[in-house]
């Protein structure tokens, strides 16, 4: 496995007391390295749209740099990204890579209300892979008002048929997708267009390096890599049976920590969660008891960066020698990159992969997000 590139993911340990527990579901477990697998639960190929990334990612960074009408950069002083579910984690990449590189601050808005400040100084995303989500609607409407600068990033729908009559720059991310599977091609974009609009560091070499480790980590982590050498099939094993609970840390792996979480929602079909170190140690910590209910069936992933700061290492140590015990099982998966940007991805990836197959481990079809339909019918 190429180190430079890759992720690394380090033993779990289990406690005497949970030895007892089964390390898989009731029922049959699916085989990874059969091919019938694939076939008979993921008829949709999400796995493949996964293995696709690299391509995506390419694609969306020369649609973006395409993209014409782009409003006029002068004054800007703040960044408001707008999106829902699989488009807003786009937002959140946004974020933590302007906290790195930017020049404004950016805030991500997960409703239906721009912030106060909001005013013609402000560059306003507005994301809806199908530009029909209501609260990125009702953003768009709102930040016409304000008579703020607006990008509309949408593959059609009423958001695209509003950016065409108020003449507001549009790009169309890859089509033919579930929203969570075109997070490349909704977050390129929005770096792509900052970057242009002189609110980011020139990201030029960050994007390309991205590119060449998404890439790479899908010569390990795909489905033609057998189990006993692939991280991606080994954590998803290890997760069978179990509450995921995803901690990132401070910087661009809480963007991270939050798409795993989503994705385990949206393809393997668990409950999942998600929290960030340092500020986990004030507050989350003190849950982690002997009698604490589903302590034992909890399995945490704790992402890892190189160069951490050295504070937070420590924590993370003293943090799984204060509760490792009492849980299932903890992973390590430490990113690896040169850049924040590719840092990032690099991890956002492999949970990707986790989350499909974990949902083909448990014979579930990974893209089809019955709950989510039925509430949007509920609330029509």
């Amino acid at each position: 496995m190429p180190r430079d590139v890759q992720v690394r993911v380090s033993g779990s340990r289990r406690h005497p007391h949970h030895a007892h527990r089964r390390s898989g579901e009731a029922g049959f477990v699916n085989d990874l390295d059969d091919p019938g697998s694939f076939a008979a639960v993921d008829p949709h190929d999400a796995l493949g749209i996964v293995e696709s990334t690299p391509e995506q990612w390419r694609e969306a960074i020369t649609r973006a740099r395409s993209c014409d009408g782009l409003p006029t950069r002068h004054g800007i002083n703040g960044i408001v990204y707008c999106g829902m579910g699989g488009s807003g984690i786009a937002g959140d990449v946004l974020a933590a890579i302007a906290a790195e590189e930017g020049t404004v601050p950016v805030t991500v808005v997960k409703g239906y209300k721009l912030p106060a400040w909001t005013g013609p100084n402000t560059l306003v995303f507005c994301a809806s892979y199908s530009g029909n989500t209501e609260e990125t609607l009702a953003c768009f409407d709102d930040a016409l008002e304000r008579k703020a600068r607006i990008v509309a990033i949408a593959t059609g729908g009423a958001l695209a048929d509003r950016a065409r009559t108020h003449s507001v720059a549009t790009i169309s991310p890859v089509e033919g997708l579930q929203p969570r599977q075109a997070l490349a091609s909704l977050t390129a974009p929005a770096l792509v267009l900052a970057e242009q609009l002189g609110l980011l560091a020139d990201l030029t070499p960050h994007l390309t390096e991205t590119g060449d480790v998404l890439e790479r980590q899908v010569t390990v982590y795909g489905r033609d890599v057998a189990a006993d050498k692939n991280d991606a099939k080994k954590i998803s094993g290890q997760l069978v049976g179990r509450i995921p609970l995803v901690w990132g840390q401070e910087g661009v792996l809480s963007a991270a920590a939050t798409r795993w979480r989503t994705q385990l929602n949206e393809n393997a079909k668990v409950p999942a969660f998600s929290s960030v170190l340092s500020e986990l140690d004030h507050n989350e910590v003190v849950g982690y008891e002997q009698a604490s209910p589903g302590i034992g069936d909890l399995a945490i992933v704790v992402l890892r960066m190189p160069n951490e700061n050295p504070r937070i290492t420590q924590r993370i140590e003293a943090t799984l020698e204060r509760i490792g015990g009492l849980v299932a099982t903890f992973i390590e998966a430490r990113a690896i990159g040169e850049s924040p940007l590719a840092r990032l991805m690099s991890s956002v990836l492999l949970g990707d992969f986790v989350s499909v197959y974990l949902a083909v481990r448990r014979g579930v079809d990974p893209t089809p997000v019955t709950a989510i339909d039925e509430l949007k019918g509920r609330l029509a």
